[in-house]
């Protein structure tokens, strides 16, 4: 996992390349976008991290006993993960939140919602412990997970 710095860089993950570092950025070129059946929130992230999401909603399906086919009709995507509102952020939101509360928010050019490295898993949904653990072997890590349990990092550890 690699930490901000002042270059922006490509690091290579499990998944593929992902662009972090350097000014705030919210449109790489490698930005997917999702839309999950069901669900009220469009999820913007860097491909290798859509992938990893992807990966981590199979195995949360496979965990709660779905079957191949099933996975297979629900477009290979499995068992939605419910993300909040607040995950995908522009840098011009993640600067408007920084200013009005720098010990809640992260500098816009260090966190990862605006990169489309981060997630905030919504909390208010059933088999967290499954769904964690789904993301962990999806390569996702919990930075801070005592005070922080719902943000999710990808490649990246902020």
């Amino acid at each position: 996992m690699s930490e901000w710095t002042p270059r922006e860089r490509k690091i290579e993950t499990a998944h593929g390349t992902i662009h972090y570092g350097g000014p705030c950025k919210d449109d790489y070129g490698n930005m997917v976008i999702y839309d999950p059946a069901g669900s009220a929130i469009i999820l913007t992230l860097q491909r290798p991290a859509m992938r990893a999401f992807w990966e981590a909603e199979v195995i949360y399906a496979k965990r709660m006993g779905w079957s191949d086919e099933r996975i297979a009709n629900n477009g290979g995507h499995g068992r939605p993960i419910s993300v909040t509102p607040g995950t995908n952020r522009t840098c011009a939101t993640q600067a408007k939140l920084y200013a009005s509360d720098p010990n809640r928010y992260a500098e816009p050019k260090i966190t990862g919602h605006t990169r489309g490295l981060a997630i905030d898993v919504s909390q208010a949904q059933a088999n967290l412990d499954k769904i964690n653990r789904a993301l962990r072997l999806a390569g996702w890590t919990q930075a801070r997970p005592d005070d922080e349990p719902w943000h999710w990092s990808y490649g990246v550890t902020i």
